[in-house]
């Protein structure tokens, strides 16, 4: 068969697989962009994790010294006044005690459950990161399939011009 609607049908289809490879290689790199961009954001929340996990260790220490402040205040005022500690006066100073000992828990449990959140978000975007490399490989790998039929079909339509 010489050259005829083959050769021509061919040849429209090798360089469609391989215009479609390009496009492959495009979305490929489009992928890995976005990978990158899931890594720096779940680096950023493990480090806001950490940022967290300090400033709820700073915020324990500072309720621990404005706690002893404010008991340690009452035992003044209490001695000033010349009354003795008992009664209501240890009433009082262990409703401080409690006080302080619940905003201290309470500040604890909020780091932790901000702490899980960073974490939990730096996860999910390691997750999407990866799903992005698969993303990319898979393109790749499609490029290549439309290389090699693009090859093929090129071959083909020369294959017509001389049968």
């Amino acid at each position: 068969m010489a050259f005829g609607s083959s050769t021509f049908t061919d040849a429209a289809g090798a360089v469609s697989d391989l215009f479609a490879a390009e496009g492959h290689r495009y979305k490929a790199k489009g992928d890995l962009f976005e990978a990158e961009n899931y890594d720096r954001a779940s680096a950023l929340a493990t480090q806001n994790e950490q940022f967290t996990e300090q400033s709820t260790a700073i915020k324990q220490q500072q309720l621990d010294r404005q706690n002893y402040k404010v008991l340690g205040g009452q035992q003044a005022d209490i001695a000033g006044a010349g009354f003795a500690a008992s009664g209501s006066a240890l009433d009082l100073m262990a409703e401080s005690a409690q006080q302080g000992a619940l905003q201290k828990a309470v500040g604890a449990e909020q780091g932790l459950i901000t702490e899980a959140g960073y974490k939990e978000q730096a996860e999910s975007y390691t997750t999407m990161s990866k799903a992005a490399h698969m993303a990319a490989d898979a393109e790749n790998f499609a490029a290549l399939g439309a290389d090699i039929t693009g090859g093929i079909k090129g071959a083909a339509a020369i294959a017509t011009l001389f049968i």
